[in-house]
């Protein structure tokens, strides 16, 4: 995968009126499983191009990234100033108030 960067742009969010950021590497999350097989097999992967900003911040213990399965929205809490106690790195979510009222579920993987 990581031939195809050159025409990639970072698919997280930067601020509004952010210019686009050069892919440098890829977020990539397993979704959904098969049961009854021997070894669980991811059914597809959700795959994302990072820019070294957010590539970095990903691996440091500044920021959480929130995004939402559902719309691709991306959101960045500083983990000094939330009211939460955030120890992962990226919370998964299903539905998030730009496209949904409904919240389907928070998922984080190590």
């Amino acid at each position: 995968m990581l031939a195809d960067l050159s025409h990639e742009v970072c698919g997280l969010n930067h601020g509004p009126g952010a210019p686009d950021h050069p892919a440098l590497d890829y977020l990539v999350c397993p979704v959904g499983y098969r049961d009854g097989e021997v070894s669980a097999k991811a059914v597809r992967e959700l795959i994302i191009p990072v820019c070294l900003p957010c590539s970095q911040a990903l691996t440091g213990d500044d920021w959480t990234l929130l995004y939402c399965f559902e719309c691709g929205a991306s959101r960045w809490v500083a983990r000094s100033r939330a009211k939460n106690s955030y120890r992962h790195h990226v919370l998964w979510l299903r539905g998030c108030p730009d496209c949904t009222k409904t919240f389907g579920g928070l998922y984080f993987n190590d």
